[in-house]
């Protein structure tokens, strides 16, 4: 099936991986305008991360516990953990977490044990199933019963859609998910987009305070506030949530949606004992706002989908530190982060529980058993269509990976044999599932490739220059700096063209690509503002189905990295069915 070609849609005027022209390019980060997202780093005004602080509590000490999930795109199921074998960021942050993976992650962290291992090593990670929402809650009720009321739950952004139940109920499951799990409060986050018609009423249904630094426009009910105040123990806790920077709502340039944040933190202050940042922004964008939020005690990161075994302890321009949390994605576990006021200044220990059957103790594996028979029964009106085998796997099916995964060479085949049979192009997002050699393929695994959003499929013009400066652009985003680049992808799938990287090079000197005609290309994009088309699944699943038993899966759209080798976050060699 070819879809209709509109000759007016180009690689550029889509901008699949590239920010709104009205927002900031780097060289405006840089210069010009952008200089004043600079400027707190770089200033020498005095700040109050280092001073001392008193509370408002009677004897002016305090303790709080915070339990904390992200990203877990409504996984209902125990899964194989997403383990990255190749994580690079900036080649100025070379030998830092979390841009490490395998055995590397070791010599950055106190020493880890099994399970620890089994989330940081690809190799490891196949060794045990975990999360799944029924052993999460049971492990976040036990740990609420054992530290008692100055307890409080947040979640992060990405918790409602991910799923084919999302998909199926329009976000009402991410809703139930949320109160299963006990949250007090949240970020709005991508289900504001999927279900921008309905999200208000979701919102209202959901009960508790939902926050972002969002804008009329994009928040028109009022039903997102910027941050909330919340008494525990005594303690005034300020939990501000901060919206993802590239988020396809968003219209301001970097340096008003920044100064927006750095306000509401500062309103924050002025309410609360402990100021909590809940930044749906990425990992790299994470670090630079922690590097920069004076006055803010702690940040818990999501979107990046990353996971880091403790806390990255980021140090500010007074030399005062703050701890920055990742903790994973689809529900693999929860951290407890022990807040503690002591002379004059917060202490903060980090201890993440990750949910597998080896790691819930008797108590929490009947609560689970219990839990997992109501999710079931939610599931049940659907389960037959979601889990239908479409095909068995043929082997190790994954995705996350700097360059690409198997799952790519899946859909690029599937868009070749079902669409035209031209290049294809797949954005390097970061949703993924790992399905065992053998494994039936569903519906499920399909929507999560997706995010849950919706993901036509579409031809668009193409010429050599465009690609190469889309590529450009992705390694920008992926690995360049400052860190407020870092838009949650890594680098686009191009299958069939021969492309190198330079790792470290200057900005838009990294890319060497074949020089092979590339009129059009297939390709396929969660953007609102996408052309129409089949919807990715579709195409997929109809590939799948035409497969014969013994079929086999084509060699990984790829390329080739220089002066990456010894870098801790590049560990080929670790990919699964390497």
């Amino acid at each position: 099936m070819v879809l209709p070609h509109d000759p007016s849609t180009t690689l550029n005027s889509i901008s699949l991986h590239e920010r709104k022209a009205s927002l900031l390019s780097r060289r405006r980060v840089l210069q010009g305008t952008g200089a004043a997202l600079l400027m707190p780093w770089l200033a020498g005004c005095a700040t109050n991360g280092s001073a001392r602080r008193t509370l408002s509590t009677p004897d002016g000490s305090g303790q709080v516990n915070l339990l904390y999930y992200a990203d877990t795109l409504d996984t209902r199921q125990p899964e194989y953990p997403i383990v990255p074998a190749t994580r690079l960021g900036p080649s100025e942050r070379l030998g830092q977490a979390p841009w490490a993976t395998a055995a590397s992650v070791a010599a950055l962290t106190s020493p880890l044990d099994t399970t620890m291992r089994q989330l940081t090593d690809p190799t490891l990670a196949t060794q045990q199933r975990f999360g799944g929402y029924a052993g999460l809650a049971a492990k976040l009720a036990q740990l609420r019963r054992r530290l008692g009321p100055q307890t409080l739950t947040l979640e992060n952004g990405q918790c409602w859609n991910g799923s084919g139940l999302s998909h199926f109920t329009q976000g009402r499951s991410g809703i139930a998910g949320s109160q299963l799990l006990g949250a007090d409060a949240r970020v709005s986050s991508n289900e504001r987009l999927i279900w921008a018609d309905s999200i208000a009423a979701r919102y209202r249904e959901f009960g508790a305070p939902v926050l972002g630094t969002l804008t009329p426009e994009q928040n028109p009910d009022g039903r997102v506030t910027p941050f909330t105040v919340f008494e525990r123990g005594g303690v005034r806790v300020a939990v501000v949530g901060i919206s993802d920077p590239y988020a396809h709502d968003e219209t301001r340039p970097l340096d008003a949606w920044y100064d927006d944040g750095r306000r509401q933190v500062q309103q924050a202050r002025d309410q609360a004992d402990l100021v909590v940042v809940l930044a749906d922004v990425g990992t790299g964008p994470g670090l630079w706002l922690a590097e920069r939020l004076d006055e803010a005690d702690l940040l818990l990161c999501a979107r990046g989908q990353d996971f880091w075994p403790e806390t990255i302890e980021v140090t500010r321009r007074d030399g005062s530190r703050i701890p920055v949390c990742l903790a994973g994605t689809r529900g693999i576990g929860a951290y407890h982060l022990d807040c503690r006021f002591h002379e004059g200044r917060w202490q903060i220990a980090a201890a993440f529980h990750a949910v597998s059957e080896a790691t819930l103790s008797a108590e929490e594996a009947r609560e689970a058993s219990t839990l997992q028979a109501q999710l079931e029964a939610q599931r049940a009106p659907y389960a037959a269509w979601l889990d239908r085998p479409l095909a068995y796997a043929p082997q190790w099916l994954w995705r996350r990976d700097v360059v690409s995964g198997s799952w790519d060479a899946l859909i690029s085949a599937a868009l070749r044999q079902e669409v035209a049979d031209r290049h294809t192009l797949s954005p390097g997002l970061r949703y993924d599932v790992v399905v065992a050699p053998g494994d039936p393929i569903t519906r499920e695994h399909l929507i999560a490739l997706s995010g849950g959003h919706d993901a036509p499929v579409f031809t668009v013009d193409a010429d050599h220059a465009s690609v190469h400066a889309l590529f450009e652009r992705a390694c920008d985003q992926s690995f360049g700096y400052p860190l407020l680049l870092d838009n949650a992808e890594d680098l686009p799938r191009l299958d069939t063209i021969d492309w190198q990287c330079r790792y470290g090079a200057e900005t838009g000197r990294r890319i060497t690509l074949a020089n092979d005609a590339i009129p059009q290309l297939v390709t396929w994009s969660i953007r609102p503002d996408a052309p129409e088309g089949e919807p990715l699944w579709q195409v997929v699943e109809r590939f799948l189905t035409a497969q014969p038993a013994d079929w086999a899966l084509s060699p990984r759209p790829t390329g080739t990295f220089t002066y990456v080798e010894g870098h801790p976050g590049w560990h080929p060699e670790a990919r699964l069915g390497s």
